[in-house]
């Protein structure tokens, strides 16, 4: 009976002398890491000299892809997107070279950049998603309602415009410092291509157009009251001037008759008492 014990009560010192020595071993370890942990923080961050994957992904909020990195079978690709899921940016390799295109928050694309055989590419898409813009190789290409190219001065003021105007028809503007409108080439509807010239105040001068019929020039007073007019005369195909006065009655009118001759009218300051001055037949000075 004491044997037993005695037996007894040696097994329990036992157990608890184990568990005793797994009590000091743990702790050792946890010392051991924490010192080691501590040693490397006051060396610095860990720098790993050489990272191999296929795709790298930073998740935001919501869970979805914010930023990834991946490989393409022309090269990389870097897409960024919004906590939503949309993409919004890519830098990716093409067989021709490097393309960069960018994407508003509903998904559209709204402009591109990217190299092709030819040299570089650059184009501007409108919330449409329609092409309203490109430059390439040299040659820009604008499109669209009222698609316009400005040139400005150092003010920031628009100087020189190369435009479209509602109908489709292009024109070109020289504006001065102020960026007032001095001359302009645009298509003047049911006539031609024309070009008027404008004062310091804005007022037009003079006009200078194509017609059905030829060219037509008109050049106006301080009143904008057309005073002299060059253009070819309907009926015969010969040309014509006519001179008026202030308030815009010919009262003078040089042209080429039906019979390819030449004809001086002169009026009164209303456009009567008409004295025409013509060649003598079979007389020559």
């Amino acid at each position: 009976m004491m044997n037993t014990e005695r037996l007894t009560q040696i097994e329990l010192e036992l157990g608890s002398l184990r568990k005793s020595v797994r009590r000091w071993r743990m702790a050792s370890w946890m010392l051991l890491i924490g010192a080691g942990l501590f040693a490397a923080n006051s060396a610095g961050p860990t720098v790993l000299d050489h990272l191999i994957v296929n795709r790298i992904d930073v998740l935001g909020k919501e869970g979805s892809p914010v930023i990834s990195i991946a490989q393409t079978q022309d090269g990389g690709r870097i897409d960024l997107y919004n906590q939503s899921g949309t993409n919004l940016l890519r830098v990716s390799s093409t067989q021709s070279g490097g393309d960069v295109a960018l994407w508003d928050d509903s998904g559209t694309n709204v402009a591109g950049i990217w190299a092709t055989t030819n040299g570089g590419t650059f184009s501007l898409w409108n919330e449409n998603g329609e092409e309203l813009s490109q430059f390439e190789s040299g040659a820009l290409t604008l499109s669209g309602t009222n698609a316009s190219l400005h040139i400005q001065n150092e003010q920031g003021t628009p100087v020189a415009v190369v435009a479209s105007d509602s109908a489709g028809h292009g024109r070109f503007q020289i504006a001065d410092a102020s960026g007032n409108v001095m001359s302009e080439m645009k298509m003047l509807p049911g006539i031609g291509g024309g070009m008027i010239v404008n004062s310091t105040t804005g007022k037009q001068m003079g006009v200078l157009a194509a017609t059905d019929e030829g060219g037509r020039l008109n050049l106006m007073n301080a009143n904008g009251v057309p005073i002299f007019v060059a253009s070819p005369v309907g009926s015969t195909g010969g040309g014509a001037m006519i001179v008026t006065n202030q308030r815009g009655i010919p009262v003078v009118i040089v042209k080429s008759d039906e019979n390819h001759r030449g004809l001086v009218e002169i009026m009164d300051e209303d456009g009567n008492g008409v004295r025409r001055i013509r060649p003598i037949r079979g007389y020559s000075p």
